[in-house]
């Protein structure tokens, strides 16, 4: 019972590196540079208005919760474009 018990560090050869890193570097290039903000447009303004008296009018005819949260979230959006 006189075996040599090993370590770890026995089973590696001395010359071995202890931390492997790579060496490859990538860059990116994202084009968040050309983000730009614009006032809406005349014709997507109309549109909304026209959705806001179509879900106005979907209400008065069908009411319910669903057509009452469709026709709140179509005026917000009508008024945040003006």
């Amino acid at each position: 019972m006189a075996e040599k018990q090993g370590t770890a560090r026995d089973s590696h050869p001395s010359s071995a590196p202890r931390m492997i890193a790579p060496t490859n570097k990538v860059n990116v290039a994202l084009p968040f540079s050309k983000i730009t903000v614009e006032e809406p447009s005349k014709e997507f303004r109309e549109l909304a208005r026209i959705v806001a008296g179509l879900a106005a009018a979907m209400e008065r005819l069908v009411p319910g919760q669903e057509v009452t949260g469709l026709r709140e979230r179509a005026d917000v959006i009508a008024a945040r474009s003006r």
